[in-house]
């Protein structure tokens, strides 16, 4: 009587064999690190045990309710809070334009309604002043000139 020769599984040629065993250790090894990943994802996001939420804050609060800002409020109130942070391929800008003084663009985007309007020369120093390398490029220039004025008199 044979002692479990039915059972016993054909012998496979060595490489078809190694090839296997590579595969099981690949899906294992892959089922590992989804485990890992759920748990890391479910561990994190959940409040902690007994945590009460008292005053949870929305992303459209930072944007003053009045009048002008109920689109950038509504665009805010329904946009995901995870995931992209463009949602819907659409620029969120949570910031205020100090011109017109609405929420959800900055001084000198087009969708602001004072964009070129005005005295062009106001304009274009309000645009210098703005740039934070202005003051920067003004002392290089300062200091180029002073360099030249230097090698004239010397």
């Amino acid at each position: 009587m044979s002692s479990g020769a039915g059972s016993r599984r054909p012998r496979e040629p060595p490489e078809h064999e190694l090839q296997r065993r590579r595969e099981q250790k690949r899906r294992r090894h892959d089922a590992q690190q989804l485990q890992q990943l759920k748990h890391l994802e479910s561990f994190y996001e959940k409040p902690p045990p007994g945590f009460i939420k008292e005053d949870e804050t929305k992303p459209e609060d930072c944007i003053p309710d009045v009048p002008g800002n109920e689109h950038a409020r509504e665009f805010l109130a329904h946009a995901p809070t995870k995931g992209l942070w463009m949602p819907l391929g659409r620029e969120v800008k949570v910031m205020q334009c100090w011109r017109c003084k609405r929420y959800g663009h900055r001084t000198g985007d087009k969708e602001c309604p004072f964009f070129i309007k005005g005295n062009q020369k106001l304009e274009q120093f309000r645009v210098a002043h703005e740039d934070p390398m202005y003051d920067i490029i003004r002392e290089n220039k300062r200091h180029e000139k002073d360099v030249r004025i230097n090698r004239r008199h010397a």
